[in-house]
């Protein structure tokens, strides 16, 4: 009897079907079980983003929801047979599966117990609430997103019966009403529950649009044929439309960012309370659009008036203030050259010199001693700026020795631990410090002694974090644990970071850097995930330094209405703006 795990024995499956057919799969895991373990899935690689527009359709397979051990190995089987077949190569169908989705659910074997209560995924969609820190049920909560985002034009649920005498049914969710696959197969209406094939029919807030769904119930010894009659339906010459849910991501995709950036404008920036960078990078991104896009309505009215009891009484406000409150200023200064009021200079110099030198080696006042990295972005965004205006080199020097003496935060790999005292690669702390370089180099002059080195541990961060980027863009809230959900939120920082670089010529354009690539990723993911009405997708909620790994794992993703995502994603929509 085997002593292996059945996940394990199935993730080697699917690496065995992915190399048996090594040009059609990319092996991706698309979320973590409670015990963090991955669910796999087959990524067709013209699927995935910037691939052949033209293979159409998309079509996602889903097994193995009930979580039996010998469902996933038949699922494989019947892909694997597929996969080499001379039907698969003359129907250009990207296809991509999950044969695994409930890998702590599986059954059967020699090995420890696994959760008490294994979540079913028969049911339960949409999920509400808990992205993505559900102590027992996560798994539907990362199937859910990943499904929504994928977009397929056809989601297909293979439900193994145990009944050798059962036939083969279909069944279609309401969007797959009228749909010609549907319609071929003789699909039965599927019932109007809280499965993932109903759910997927009907509108939800959590979802771009509906995707058309198809249910096979089947005995094992039947699935291979049932899914030969899906493929001959469903290939590149099939009359199968694109899903609503496609549809509206290419509409997403379609807008420039000037587009988005005036979205994002509309709702993010119009309030200060309590100072803080999440709205003040806001604030300061409704400024640079107006710079850029003359359509834009001009800002400065109204912030003026929304912070001028701040920049009439700084010290009440700012005296005792930590970095993010400092940084909750940055667009001061900009504001003062737009309107001519220097009350709005003395206010950002007022937070800029509360930065202060505790001498060699330390983390100048107010930063945490331990050297965080959210600290690198409130110094790199005030001191930067701070040298640039009054070309005092003090500022300059004060943000220089910060960033040199934290740099063991950074580890050999590349990435940046969240602090000296927390050694986990968390990504938003990951977006800090790429922002927080970005912004230092942008401002520190080209002459300056420690700019090389700085360079030289920026380009090594980004070129670790592009090689842990997600494949649609995304970067996981613990950069370096595959399956980890894709936070918005650092996305944008990263992004920033890159398009920063690639415009002001300290990243090659040359292709085989990966800058380019790993840009055009940032912003496909960004400009899928912000809707008409500046809500975003998966941003992380405020995180301090936490205990361990699982702590980090478990912080609220948030799914609507969220300043500091807003904020961010605002600035990197003005900088892909000025791409050349």
């Amino acid at each position: 009897m085997s002593t292996m795990h059945p996940t394990d024995i199935n993730a080697a499956l699917v690496n065995l079907v992915r190399k048996r057919s090594p040009g059609r799969w990319q092996t991706v895991p698309i979320g973590l079980s409670p015990l963090w373990r991955p669910m796999l899935a087959l990524i067709d690689t013209r699927s995935l983003p910037f691939s052949d527009e033209d293979h159409r359709p998309t079509v996602l397979l889903v097994a193995g929801l009930r979580g039996e051990s010998m469902d996933t190995p038949r699922i494989l089987t019947a892909l694997d047979l597929f996969a080499r077949s001379a039907a698969a190569g003359a129907s250009g169908v990207a296809l991509s599966a999950l044969a695994a989705s409930n890998p702590d659910a599986l059954a059967g074997g020699d090995w420890e117990p696994t959760a008490g209560n294994p979540t079913d995924l028969t049911h339960g969609f949409p999920p509400d609430g808990g992205f993505y820190s559900d102590e027992t049920g996560p798994e539907s909560r990362y199937l859910w997103r990943w499904v929504c985002y994928q977009a397929p034009d056809l989601l297909v649920e293979v439900a193994l019966s145990d009944d050798p005498a059962s036939q083969v049914v279909w069944e279609a969710n309401a969007a797959a009403a009228g749909n010609p696959v549907a319609s071929a197969l003789d699909a039965a209406p599927a019932n109007d529950d809280d499965s993932l094939v109903a759910a997927l029919g009907r509108p939800s807030p959590d979802s771009p649009g509906l995707i058309p769904a198809l249910r096979l119930t089947t005995h094992w010894t039947g699935l291979s044929d049932a899914l030969q009659a899906l493929w001959r339906l469903t290939g590149k010459d099939s009359d199968m439309p694109p899903s609503p849910a496609r549809l509206a991501l290419d509409t997403r995709r379609s807008r420039t960012p000037i587009e988005i950036a005036r979205i994002l404008a509309g709702r993010y920036g119009h309030a200060l309370d309590p100072v803080n960078y999440t709205q003040g990078v806001g604030i300061s991104g409704r400024l640079r659009l107006a710079a850029l896009d003359d359509a834009s309505p001009d800002p400065t009215t109204d912030i003026s008036a929304m912070i001028d009891h701040i920049a009439v009484d700084p010290p009440a406000y700012l005296t005792d203030a930590g970095g993010a409150a400092l940084a909750g200023v940055v667009w001061a200064a900009r504001l003062a050259d737009y309107t001519g009021d220097e009350k709005y200079r003395s206010l950002f110099f007022y937070a800029a010199d509360r930065f202060v030198s505790r001498g060699p080696g330390e983390a100048p006042s107010p930063c945490d001693p331990d050297f965080r990295v959210e600290d690198m972005f409130m110094t790199g965004a005030m001191l930067g700026r701070a040298y640039r205006i009054s070309g005092d080199a003090g500022y300059a020097d004060l943000l220089a020795n910060f960033l040199l003496d934290g740099g063991d935060v950074q580890e050999g790999n590349g990435l940046f631990r969240h602090a000296r005292s927390a050694p986990f690669y968390w990504s938003r702390g990951n977006g800090f410090a790429a922002l927080g370089y970005a912004e230092a180099l942008s401002y520190l002059p080209n002459d300056h002694p420690a700019r090389d080195t700085l360079l030289q541990r920026h380009r090594r961060h980004l070129d670790a974090m592009l090689r842990v980027q997600q494949p649609w863009g995304t970067f996981g809230e613990l950069v370096d644990l595959p399956g980890a959900w894709g936070e918005l939120t650092s996305t944008s920082m990263i992004g920033y970071a890159l398009a920063r670089g690639l415009r002001l010529g300290w990243l090659p354009f040359d292709d085989s850097a990966g800058y380019t690539a790993g840009l055009r990723a940032c912003w496909r993911a960004l400009s899928e995930r912000i809707d008409e009405k500046g809500g975003v997708v998966d941003g992380c909620i405020s995180t301090g330094v936490m205990p361990d790994a699982r702590a980090y794992l478990n912080r609220t993703a948030v799914n609507g209405y969220d300043d500091r995502t807003g904020s961010l994603a605002l600035w990197f929509a003005c900088e892909m703006a000025q791409q050349p």
